[in-house]
């Protein structure tokens, strides 16, 4: 039988947690390091981090957000540049 699994997908932008409304008026709302351990902390299964600006910064992946929550939490991490995700989905 499958067991459900909880995944949270966290928006960064610069290094910081980002909220908008379709990437509209972003703001930053907070440490990604420190929600991850919080989530961790809850029961999270699996965490996925979107880059909301790589695309237009031309950037790789956030390797230093995601080396600094791999040594704080022992879950299965996913990074993606949001352009690349957005081609997976399309």
């Amino acid at each position: 039988m499958l067991s459900k699994r909880l995944i949270a997908c966290l928006d960064v932008r610069n290094g910081k947690l980002a909220k908008s409304i379709r990437f509209v008026d972003t703001k930053d709302i907070g440490d990604p390091v420190q929600k991850a351990r919080e989530y961790y902390e809850d029961g999270l299964d699996e965490l996925v981090f979107y880059d909301i600006t790589a695309s237009s910064d031309k950037r790789r992946i956030m390797l230093d957000v995601v080396e600094a929550v791999a040594e704080q939490v022992f879950i299965p991490l996913e990074q993606f540049p949001y352009c690349c995700f957005h081609r997976l989905v399309s």
